[in-house]
């Protein structure tokens, strides 16, 4: 009975995995707000097994490396697929058949899978780890992942566009003076059917994860502000963004929605980098996880 309460936290990380592998059938079957969805749900089951772990007095070398296989999946395979699918489609290319596309047009593709080869670097790189510190050396991976989970979820829902039939940069101009939408709308949705938009998006974050720049995380020691002040940081960061979020329905101005996903990661992105530059040698000396 104890082997089994112990194993709790890996069928967890297992239905992470699980997760993972249904985002990829639902992209590949045009439904990637269904796979984002999926991926949600991931990433609660990717908190709540480590928790479980420390919980259960559960954790082990084995529970560390199915972790980094699932999380590997989840939010390193899932998000390189999705980025690879869109650089098709905004190519044009999307429902013809493979053997049909002109060499170039795969390699522009190609691009994405830095994604996950980055993301498969910094794993195996945390899993060589010992250290215990308290922030991250370079973007984690389940982050980095919701720039791009963060787009369909965008295009989709808040724009009310089909990701799978792009649009024109002069279709888009019409569609946003027929629906009011500000310049800055625009242009986001003409970056969204912008080839060149995803393989800078891919080398970035690609670059990001392999990087040493150090980025926080929300792990806390105890509740004193001193030890956690750049964590609570994050959690200030959060609150602001959720009034950044509600204020606009309020005043009844332009509404942020699901931008905020995006403009959320790039905080983050920001704050940690203020801590990289004015955090204390000492804190700039440990690594969480690599």
């Amino acid at each position: 009975m104890k082997q089994i309460v112990k194993f709790i936290p890996n069928l967890l990380t297992l239905g992470n995995l699980f997760m993972g592998l249904l985002a990829l059938v639902f992209i590949a079957r045009e439904q990637m707000v269904s796979a984002v969805l999926c991926v949600a749900v991931a990433l609660i089951l990717d908190f709540l097994d480590g928790f479980a772990a420390r919980l259960l007095h559960a954790e082990g070398e084995m529970g560390k490396q199915l972790d980094s296989l699932a999380d590997l999946v989840t939010f390193g395979v899932v998000p390189g697929f999705m980025l690879f699918q869109m650089i098709i489609i905004t190519q044009g290319y999307y429902f013809v058949d493979v053997a049909s596309w002109p060499i170039p047009v795969f390699l522009n593709a190609a691009i994405a899978g830095l994604v996950p080869l980055a993301g498969a670097l910094r794993l195996a790189r945390y899993n060589l780890d010992s250290g215990h510190t308290d922030h991250f050396l370079g973007m984690p991976i389940p982050a980095m992942s919701m720039f791009v989970f963060g787009i369909p979820i965008i295009l989709e829902m808040q724009y009310h566009l089909n990701f799978y039939h792009p649009l024109s940069n002069q279709f888009i101009a019409i569609l946003g003076e027929a629906r009011r939408w500000d310049p800055s709308d625009i242009l986001i949705v003409k970056m969204m059917f912008n080839t060149l938009f995803y393989q800078v998006l891919s080398v970035i974050l690609a670059a990001l994860m392999v990087s040493r720049i150090p980025m926080l995380s929300l792990k806390f020691k105890r509740l004193s502000w001193g030890k956690n002040k750049w964590s609570y940081g994050i959690i200030i960061w959060l609150a602001i963004a959720y009034l950044i979020f509600v204020i606009p329905y309020l005043g009844g101005y332009g509404l942020i929605d699901y931008l905020i996903i995006p403009i959320i990661m790039i905080g983050y992105f920001i704050l940690s980098l203020i801590y990289a530059t004015f955090g204390t040698s000492k804190e700039r000396a440990q690594s969480d996880e690599v």
